[in-house]
């Protein structure tokens, strides 16, 4: 990868990023062309590989990328915040929504980079990477219990469960609906806080209700 992307602007840096993510998000890797990625960030072919090798590099580029920046809006916006003032599982999610939109709004494309990403089926990503995410999202799920009220769950219920049927069905709702914009994740929301809230009708004891 060619340094000289990182002294382009902040704004440009983001474009570029941006227009990749959401063109490698639509589609397959193979089916993904540099042409399109380009004319998205309006910037010719030809410069987009002055500063990324090939479509792999910039590929593997921004897997890495969106890692890091969950992690660091996870580290700054909820592990040093008053985030975790809240206990109760399901209202801690509703916020925890409200600090990922903050995050769609600077990179629309993301979300649904990563899980294509994850899942994409000619083996671009490299073990190590898939294993990073894989311990990412390991960790911040052990963090966010850790920090809940979870007696308020009857007896039997898994909360480690519950985070995972919940995380399927954001990644199912996001797959079938291809939400974008902020204005479509915010809709998306709407809907998944309704199957949150049934759950927690189902799952919460009587006196938590």
């Amino acid at each position: 990868m060619n340094l000289k992307f990182f002294k382009l602007s902040q704004e440009r840096q983001d474009l570029i990023r941006n227009s990749a993510m959401t063109e490698f998000g639509a589609a397959t890797f193979k089916k993904t062309s540099a042409d399109s990625i380009a004319k998205r960030a309006g910037v010719s072919k030809s410069l987009l590989f002055h500063y990324f090798k090939d479509k792999r590099e910039l590929y593997l580029y921004l897997f890495q990328y969106a890692i890091d920046e969950c992690v660091d809006v996870f580290n700054k916006h909820i592990l040093k915040s008053d985030y975790f003032g809240e206990t109760d599982f399901f209202r801690t999610l509703e916020i925890g929504h409200k600090i990922k939109m903050d995050l769609v709004r600077r990179h629309p494309g993301l979300f649904r980079f990563v899980m294509r990403a994850y899942y994409e089926g000619d083996n671009v990503l490299t073990p190590k990477l898939r294993k990073k995410l894989d311990d990412v999202l390991e960790q911040t799920a052990a963090d966010f219990l850790s920090r809940m009220d979870l007696h308020k769950f009857k007896d039997g219920v898994d909360p480690k469960t519950v985070v995972r049927l919940l995380t399927l069905a954001a990644e199912g709702m996001l797959a079938e609906t291809r939400a974008f914009t902020p204005e479509e994740i915010d809709d998306l929301f709407a809907e998944y806080k309704k199957y949150a809230d049934m759950l927690r009708q189902h799952l919460y004891k009587e006196e938590y209700l």
